[in-house]
């Protein structure tokens, strides 16, 4: 799960301490080499090829356990022998150990756009390897979601190596269980869409919010140390992914990040949800196309008002986390130098100095395939725990 709570036992909470210790106790051999292994291939993920000694110090297993734990991996083929490390050292060269990144691929599908649902086949390291997109011409409901089986079918066939997993990014509220609470959008409520799909490949299927999949992107594959960011979404909505201490946080109700119907003008234009002035009426990507696109439109004015609403929304939120580093996603509009200027210097405006003079306002590492790759993030994370 990406998502972690810190709880302090108090006398009350007894009965639940005692819960987690006899889970933990109930743990066997075969979840230590789980968890062993997961250690490793993050190690390898973050830090490339590593010897197996580095990677014991590294972890704290023992050469042992390392050993052991390459060797099966070595016969999955989900890392590979790389030769000698030539510089450093005494004694016999060391041999380093790599992920092979063809050795799995991951299906992604990506539900946000407004006009089409964008396919690809992602390898281990994140790269995009083969791309599709399908028209949606206004699919809702079962259409829509006929057409996201069709897709899954045809990216699982046509894939030349194993399969890790099929991971979807569906705008809405998502929770941790695959189920689309709602997609307004989509035209789905209470649709199971990890169970609907699973029924007809036999690999696993994990289904995550499009901004919570963006995030997972900067966290997994970004260049950085994405350990407490925000990142915003914007298409056909405005979502938010929420990244604290190195993880994802999703609410109690898988909800975190959803501000796009927070009101930042209550005399403003009517909104779909039935309020008035939500950001969604000022920001989202149709909204913003269509006063760009009218006559006489102040293209900075335009986006220059729209950034700057975006900064007020989000200063109350990056004032009680302390979080300083904004990440943009969506069209070029929203990630141009004026959209981000302005909300830098709204939320700066806002916040308190030692926020403001670290904010950092930027566009998404990986540009319009962001969610795509967070969706295949999201599969490293559930399948190997890699994050």
């Amino acid at each position: 799960m990406f998502s972690r709570q810190t709880n302090v036992d108090r006398p009350t909470d007894a009965p639940r301490a005692a819960r987690r210790l006899a889970t933990a106790s109930k743990q066997g051999p075969e979840d230590a080499r789980r968890a062993n292994r997961s250690l490793l291939l993050r190690a390898l993920h973050h830090g490339g090829p590593t010897s197996r000694a580095d990677l014991a110090k590294l972890t704290g297993l023992t050469p042992a356990s390392v050993s052991s734990v390459v060797r099966d991996l070595l016969d999955q083929e989900l890392v590979e022998e790389l030769g000698t490390r030539t510089a450093g050292g005494v004694g016999k060269p060391a041999t380093l150990v790599g992920i092979r990144p063809d050795s799995r691929y991951v299906v992604c599908l990506d539900l946000s756009e407004p006009d089409q649902f964008l396919a690809a086949l992602v390898d281990l390291t994140g790269k995009v390897v083969v791309r599709r997109s399908y028209a949606r011409n206004e699919r809702t409901g079962r259409r829509a979601e006929t057409l996201v089986k069709r897709i899954c079918d045809e990216l699982v066939a046509d894939a030349d190596r194993p399969l890790l997993g099929i991971g979807v990014a569906s705008p809405g509220i998502v929770d941790d269980h695959g189920t689309v609470t709602t997609a307004a959008h989509l035209g789905w409520s209470d649709l199971d869409l990890k169970a609907r799909l699973s029924a007809g490949v036999s690999v696993p299927v994990h289904v995550v919010n499009d901004a919570n999949a963006a995030a997972l992107a900067e966290l997994v594959f970004g260049a950085g140390e994405a350990q407490n960011l925000i990142l915003v979404r914007v298409d056909e909505g405005v979502g938010a992914g929420l990244v604290l201490g190195g993880a994802l946080f999703t609410g109690n109700r898988s909800a975190a990040g959803e501000i796009g119907h927070v009101v930042i003008d209550e005399h403003g234009e009517p909104c779909a949800c039935g309020k008035r002035g939500c950001l969604e009426t000022v920001v989202s990507e149709p909204l913003l196309g269509k006063r760009l696109g009218a006559d006489g439109a102040d293209e900075a004015d335009v986006l220059g008002h729209a950034g700057g609403r975006l900064g007020v929304a989000l200063s109350t939120v990056l004032g009680a986390l302390d979080i300083s580093d904004v990440v943009l996603s969506g069209p070029a509009s929203v990630t141009s130098e004026t959209f981000r200027n302005a909300a830098r210097d709204e939320i700066a405006a806002r916040t308190m100095p030692n926020i403001a003079d670290r904010l950092l306002v930027r566009p998404s590492t990986f540009g319009f395939d962001d969610v795509l790759i967070g969706a295949a993030a999201l599969v490293l994370d559930r399948e190997l725990g890699i994050h």
